[in-house]
């Protein structure tokens, strides 16, 4: 629909319509006569003008990344990696797939593990920016570039685009897995003595009853 079809369905044009036929009602009622173009004229004008605008519709603020859902991101994360999977080098995406891994059974207990202190809280934004930030940002910088330039135009420091790729993403991966075993382990020793607090606690209990 063209912008002259909008505008004889719009409320605007209808509006103006209805006042300009009482004016033609007027006209053959013989209450008007001389100059009823003008009036007619401006009879539609004033319908027309007068109708209230359409108000703009709201524009969104902008959601920062850090606002995002951790869930949304590693949707978005998965549908990043799908595409990117066949330009990948093979070492760039068994890396990747290790991230992954990694960040599957991180993700779901990253605030238990913040809050009972086996997850210092900089490692537990180091692993959100990695699914916001580190991640989608070397795979998107990468898969930008053409892929012969990719994996045959050495840089600056002797490297292929391909090769730094998966040098970068060896390292994320290695990061990772190293946060989440300490965040494990610490898990895992705040268990232990737990479990060795109650094992005193009951064998003070048996010893007295035995008293």
């Amino acid at each position: 629909m063209n912008r002259l079809q909008r505008y004889l369905y719009s409320p605007r044009n209808i509006a103006g319509c209805v006042l300009a036929f009482g004016g033609l009602a007027l006209l053959f009622a013989g209450v008007i006569g001389t100059g009823w173009p003008l009036i007619v004229a401006g009879l539609y004008a004033a319908g027309a003008l007068g109708w209230p605008s359409r108000p703009p519709a709201p524009v969104p603020e902008p959601v920062s990344p850090s606002e995002v859902p951790i869930e949304t991101l590693a949707t978005h994360l998965d549908r990043l990696i799908a595409r990117a999977g066949s330009r990948l080098p093979e070492a760039a995406l068994e890396s990747v797939q290790g991230i992954r891994a990694t960040l599957d059974d991180l993700l779901p207990r990253l605030v238990a593990l913040e809050d009972s202190g086996a997850l210092p809280v900089e490692d537990s934004f180091e692993v959100q920016e990695t699914l916001r930030r580190y991640l989608p940002e070397l795979l998107d910088g990468y898969l930008r570039l053409p892929p012969s330039f990719a994996t045959g135009q050495p840089l600056e420091d002797g490297r292929t685009a391909a090769q730094t790729l998966a040098d970068q993403l060896a390292l994320l991966d290695g990061s990772l897995r190293k946060i989440a075993h300490e965040a494990y382990e610490g898990d895992a020793e705040a268990l232990v003595a737990s479990g060795r607090t109650l094992e005193r606690k009951f064998r003070a209990r048996a010893a007295y009853q035995t008293q």
